[in-house]
């Protein structure tokens, strides 16, 4: 028996054979579950490059991906707008708010921080504005009092060595 014409050796006929390039069980089929894994990037090596080999060479495994991709739980989560949404990063110190709350601010900042508060309505903002306008209008702690009698004696007794003096 003589091989094919590509060269390659005959096959015996008996069932018991097996093509030694199919000893590795074919690989598992790209599924929505191993999509949900390459995005979390929890793939071991030879998966991954099987996947990105594969959405390289396929635009239906891409529209997949995408609708994977957009309806995974955690879908938003690291986007620029949930990072910027979440670490705050428009929001005013509460040091500001208090400085906007006795408009001891420039116009531009206290500008802002009046749209912050009232059109974008930004609860965080919102609640330590709140608690600040609460802690102003409120009676005096005894902390505040203690505090400012400590402070105008020390005054008095500063412009009284003043006067002593001359």
């Amino acid at each position: 028996m003589k091989g094919d014409a590509k060269g390659k050796p005959p096959q015996p006929q008996h069932h018991d054979y097996q093509d030694p390039r199919a000893q590795h069980a074919a690989p598992p089929p790209i599924d929505d579950q191993m999509l949900r894994n390459y995005l979390a990037d929890s793939l071991p090596p030879g998966d991954l490059a099987r996947v990105e080999k594969a959405l390289r060479d396929s635009a239906d495994l891409r529209a997949r991906l995408e609708d994977v991709r957009s309806n995974r739980e955690d879908f938003q989560l690291h986007t620029l707008g949930s990072i910027w949404h979440r670490t705050r990063l428009t929001c005013p110190s509460r040091q500001q708010l208090g400085s906007y709350l006795l408009d001891a601010l420039d116009p531009e900042l206290a500008a802002y921080i009046k749209f912050h508060i009232d059109v974008v309505e930004c609860p965080y903002c919102q609640a330590n504005f709140a608690d600040l306008k609460r802690r102003q209008s409120g009676p005096p702690s005894a902390t505040t009092t203690g505090r400012r009698d400590r402070i105008f004696k020390v005054v008095q007794d500063l412009l009284g060595e003043d006067r002593r003096g001359s």
